[in-house]
């Protein structure tokens, strides 16, 4: 037996256990909790797929520039543009997926940034997408 070890009584016991009242207010707090850490890691997930759309379209409009001597020039467009638009649909999908979170998050009373900030991100980034598009085709 470790020194200082005793066994438990079942009046110890009763004397550490807290109330249910107790029991539920913790239960509900952990909940609230992990409400909480969902949104967090959602809108974590949203940025990761920003920055992977940003990486898409970085990409494709860096190919361009570099391989822009090339011949044929329509495989170099055409994978370009390819990948700039890889980009732009990288954004919309992790638009739909925060937003479907959210609405299901603020049925339980959870607080975030509401989608329509995160729409206007995402249609900003997609404007940048049409532009890198527009330069990608456009030489």
């Amino acid at each position: 037996m470790p020194k200082g070890w005793s066994p438990m009584t079942d009046d110890d016991a009763r004397e550490e256990d807290p109330d249910p009242l107790t029991k539920q207010e913790l239960a509900e707090e952990r909940t609230d909790w992990a409400l909480e850490r969902t949104l967090l890691a959602k809108q974590r997930t949203f940025a990761a797929w920003l920055r992977t759309g940003l990486a898409s379209t970085a990409v494709g409009f860096g190919a361009a520039q570099l391989l822009g001597d090339l011949e044929p020039q329509w495989v170099v467009k055409s994978a370009s543009a390819l990948l700039v638009l890889a980009g732009a649909a990288i954004f919309v999908l992790g638009f739909v997926g925060y937003s479907d979170t959210f609405r299901k998050l603020r049925k339980d009373g959870v607080k975030g940034f509401h989608p329509w900030i995160v729409g206007a991100v995402t249609a900003a980034m997609l404007l940048g997408a049409g532009l890198l598009l527009f330069a990608v085709l456009g030489e």
